[in-house]
């Protein structure tokens, strides 16, 4: 196969202020999954392990909930439509975690989100809770969809749920009314309501492995402590943390129980006398995106997970903070390749840089976040420049109005835009800034040199030469060249023209030996052009919506191409006729592309995308 998987690097999970993020864990493959758009991620609990990754995208709405069954067979994830899914996740090797697990089952469980699901010990039957119109949870057979009890007793949203791994089996649940209600089951019926004890929303519960206790927490910064068995109160710690508590679970042994909380701590607490063992701090100075929202008690590790999508692992001895693993929660906006490293944005500002593997196959899982909230992009991250000659040096733009110069990670100069910016193209000795009706001209220091007010739409730029830039003219539909003085200014090339393009032009991409001009319009066909503006081809037509970025082999011969239709093209300039694909490559589109290998000689490379869905692929080509 021309292109084939290599590597993956996962998104981290998607978390919404103020809400809990349900965490799922695999104790007999020791794995975690959590939930990122539309899609389900799973990956290994240890964060040395080399196991595959799994990101599952076949549901068509934002996933909210996600459950391992007991066996470790299936997992079944619920979207924001009230839609689950029960799916095959034995893990795989090779090349094989890039095919989509197989669907076992899918049912529509009501009308709203659902926000969590419980498996039972048989993993034979599930509940999913949620918020409907009709109703807040629904209990039915995993295989046949059968109702199997009613899910009854609350009068608002219901926030968590789980079943009891003993027989009886019973259930309980929390929800937005305060409340948590106790079932008997199967087939699970109603026992009580238990209302008073907790005084706010009630974001989790959890029944110890052993089935003796049950434990709640919520917003009002209480525990309630319940009897497995019957349900009944046991007892009530108050004021458990210094903010909101948002998830629980319990040891594997049933003798402790770890609460996570909005204050940035997790709490070890003694599961018979209920009181406090220790404390897990992530940070000394607690802000919006430290708040801990989702956690599990994992073999080796104490996991959870901050707010701002941060994995932080903990050791249950000491209590020490082992490791904290940053990463993408949203779309990747940027990806650009120097020396031995990635960098990449996003769409929340979060700017990235990974290690490249040896043999440049993979993205080394630990990156390095480049700036803090404070000194960071506060918005979408447009672009990303990497400084010729010197490649610890980049700057970057972002929907924040800001330009930002960065040297060895750190921030070396941050200037406010006048309006939002668009794109950055180096030009010699100087920087190009891109807006929609004008150009700007920096030096390295990011000193203003020129100014130029654009008579049309301008969506695209990229450097021609040593002293040229192409601009997209998305009104007049083709090519406008400026040529650049030796003092910096710059006027527009009169006296060579460009063809008028089927469409509006998205996207210039001029090939290293400067021979070719590869222009994307904004329907995703190509209209290949040589140095002088002439036509060369317009065979370049496969992909079938936008096209988001392209990049060059070093030998000017080949082209890969992505856009919002998902897939990867590889174009030939000498064939122009001859294609190679790779369908849905990224759920919900290739956003960047970038390099990181190729060898002419013989025609095979490795290349990195980033997508819409969060993640960053790299892929092995053989031409």
């Amino acid at each position: 196969m021309p292109i084939k998987p290599s590597s993956i690097t996962p998104p981290h999970p998607s978390t919404v202020r103020g809400q809990a993020s349900h965490f799922a864990y695999d104790a007999r493959h020791d794995r975690i999954a959590y939930v990122n758009g539309k899609s389900v991620v799973v990956r290994p609990a240890d964060f040395n392990s080399g196991s595959p990754v799994v990101v599952f995208t076949k549901h068509n709405s934002p996933t909210t909930a996600v459950k391992f069954a007991p066996s470790g067979f299936y997992i079944a994830s619920g979207d924001a439509s009230g839609n689950v899914k029960i799916w095959d996740c034995l893990p795989k090797k090779g090349d094989e975690e890039f095919e989509q697990p197989i669907i076992k089952s899918e049912f529509q469980v009501m009308s709203g989100p659902v926000k969590s699901i419980a498996w039972d010990a048989d993993s034979s039957r599930l509940i999913a809770v949620g918020h409907g119109r009709e109703k807040f949870g629904h209990a039915f057979s995993w295989d046949t969809g059968n109702s199997i009890g009613d899910i009854q007793g609350h009068s608002d949203a219901i926030n968590a749920v789980d079943i009891r791994s003993q027989r009886p089996y019973r259930a309980a649940t929390v929800g937005n009314d305060f409340a948590m209600v106790f079932f008997n089951g199967p087939p699970f019926k109603f026992d009580k309501s238990l209302r008073g004890h907790h005084t706010n929303v009630v974001r989790d519960v959890k029944f110890s492995p052993n089935g003796e206790h049950l434990v709640s927490v919520g917003s009002d910064r209480s525990i309630c402590l319940f009897d497995g068995k019957t349900g009944e109160f046991v007892q009530k710690i108050e004021n458990a943390h210094n903010g909101g508590i948002f998830a629980v679970a319990w040891s594997p042994l049933s003798d402790f129980f770890i609460t996570a909380s909005a204050d940035a701590t997790l709490k070890k607490w003694d599961a018979k006398s209920s009181t406090e063992l220790q404390i897990y701090q992530v940070t000394s100075k607690p802000s919006p995106s430290t708040q801990q929202v989702g956690l599990v008690v994992a073999n080796e590790y104490i996991i959870s997970l901050s707010s701002n999508g941060d994995l932080n692992y903990f050791s249950p001895g000491d209590g020490a903070l082992v490791k904290t693993i940053t990463g993408h929660q949203l779309q990747i906006t940027n990806v650009k390749f120097a020396k031995d490293a990635v960098y990449s944005g996003s769409s929340n500002g979060k700017l990235l840089k990974y290690r490249v593997a040896k043999g440049m196959d993979a993205l080394l899982p630990d990156p390095t976040l480049l700036g803090t909230e404070e000194s960071g992009h506060s918005n979408y991250l447009s672009d990303i420049l990497i400084e010729e000659g010197d490649q610890n040096s980049l700057f970057t733009i972002g929907w924040d109005d800001e330009i930002k110069k960065w040297k060895d990670g750190s921030l070396l100069k941050s200037v406010h835009l006048s309006k939002q910016p668009k794109q950055l193209v180096n030009v010699g000795a100087y920087i190009v800034l891109l807006y929609e009706n004008e150009v700007q001209v920096f030096d390295k220091e990011l000193e203003v040199v020129e100014k130029f007010e654009l008579p049309f739409t301008a969506t695209y730029a990229t450097a021609f030469g040593k002293s040229s830039v192409l601009l997209a003219n998305a009104i007049g539909n083709t090519i406008v060249q400026l040529d650049f003085e030796t003092n910096g200014k710059f006027q527009t090339n009169s006296d060579k023209s460009f063809p008028v393009m089927r469409s509006a032009p998205a996207l210039i991409k001029v090939s290293p030996n400067g021979e070719y001009i590869a222009v994307a319009d904004s329907a995703g066909k190509y209209t290949l052009l040589d140095a002088q503006g002439q036509v060369v081809s317009t065979r370049w037509a496969f992909h079938t919506a936008r096209v988001y970025d392209a990049e060059w082999t070093s030998d000017s011969k080949y082209l890969v191409s992505g856009g919002l239709d998902g897939g990867l093209i590889l174009y030939s300039a000498e064939k122009p006729s001859k294609v190679v694909k790779f369908p849905l490559a990224h759920a919900s589109g290739v956003s960047s592309l970038a390099w990181l290998s190729y060898d002419a000689d013989k025609g095979a490379g490795t290349f990195a995308s980033g997508g819409l869905d969060g993640t960053i692929r790299t892929w092995k080509v053989t031409i």
